[in-house]
């Protein structure tokens, strides 16, 4: 198995964690995945030396211990600021990730882990998109579903994604419900293998609107729209008793219906660990499911439980891609 891994943002923790995670992966014996880096080599160069790792850079390889990593090579090069929003990051970053797109889509690797991006930088470089998962969107020409597991028991997808909260209800619709449904569905059965998943639907609104009183979306929307999945879903749950109570443990998969209902709860159980999942893709693409915690950035204290988590997540994916085909 082959996992190529995009630097993201040089100003942030992603070379950090994923040089860590890497080193950590390699201890413990695992065999039989091979790894390529899309970076620059200069500024991985100097990335690693400011933080203390000891790693050698010979020509298009990185060398980890008895280890060597591959680097394809992005041509932007950007000295690392650390904690720095910065516009020529976000260029490489970008650079990075599109490379290691272009690669994975060419059937060079089996899985692409993506480190962090700033994507206000990301925009200010030139790539103008709210987040990884629509960049990989456009790239491959499909609609991804992100999904964020904490590796163990919990895995939330979104029915929307980096929407702004003003314009979350109108997005809820029957059309787009369905459309998620069948893709949880789907994802749940190809990449888990699990032949009839149970898919929780939370509610909109407080107390899943009251039946009506505090809103009209579970009435109107959602619950007709689970009535049509009911061999597999089931809701809508109001998120806060739902999470507090533990119901997930009772279902392979979770539906939320915006950013933060779902990722509040599924990143305070995971703790340091969990992983960001782009589902309904021709390609595997993980990612920790943290950002480029520029307030540590450069201090070589970053965690990589979650790096490391993204890595495992990839293989698990890719070897269950392998037994439905």
């Amino acid at each position: 198995m082959k996992i190529i891994i995009s630097q993201g943002d040089a100003n942030g923790i992603g070379l950090e964690v994923g040089i860590k995670a890497l080193r950590k992966y390699f201890s413990e014996n695992n065999a039989g995945t091979e790894f390529a880096l899309a970076a620059n080599p200069d500024t991985l160069s100097e990335y690693l030396k400011t933080i203390g790792e000891n790693c050698a850079i010979r020509g298009e390889k990185l060398a980890l211990g008895s280890h060597e990593i591959e680097i394809i090579n992005c041509e932007t090069y950007h000295a690392p600021d650390f904690g720095k929003t910065s516009a020529l990051a976000g260029k490489l970053a970008g650079e990075a990730i599109e490379r290691a797109i272009d690669a994975t889509l060419a059937g060079k690797f089996d899985a692409l882990l993506t480190l962090p991006i700033n994507k206000e930088a990301m925009n200010l470089g030139g790539y103008h998109f709210t987040g990884h998962t629509e960049f990989l969107g456009a790239k491959c020409g499909a609609t991804p579903l992100m999904i964020l597991s904490d590796a163990r028991t919990l895995n939330v997808a979104l029915a929307t994604i980096h929407e702004p909260i003003a314009q979350v209800a109108a997005m809820i619709t029957p059309e787009l419900l369905e459309k998620r449904l069948l893709q949880i569905i789907h994802t749940v059965r190809q990449d888990f293998g699990i032949a009839e998943p149970r898919i929780a639907v939370l509610s909109l609104n407080p107390h899943a609107g009251e039946n009506g009183m505090l809103g009209t979306e579970e009435n109107e929307i959602i619950r007709p729209t689970i009535e049509k999945f009911a061999k597999n879903a089931a809701g809508a749950f109001p998120s806060d008793a739902f999470f507090c109570r533990r119901d997930y443990e009772k279902f392979d998969a979770v539906l939320a219906m915006y950013h933060d209902q779902g990722l509040i709860p599924l990143k305070m159980l995971a703790g340091a660990g969990g992983v960001n999942f782009s589902a309904e893709l021709p390609i595997v693409r993980t990612s920790p499911d943290h950002g480029t915690g520029f307030d540590i950035a450069g201090k070589g204290i970053a965690d990589c439980t979650s790096t490391l988590d993204a890595v495992r997540f990839a293989e698990n994916v890719v070897m269950q891609r392998r037994k439905c085909n």
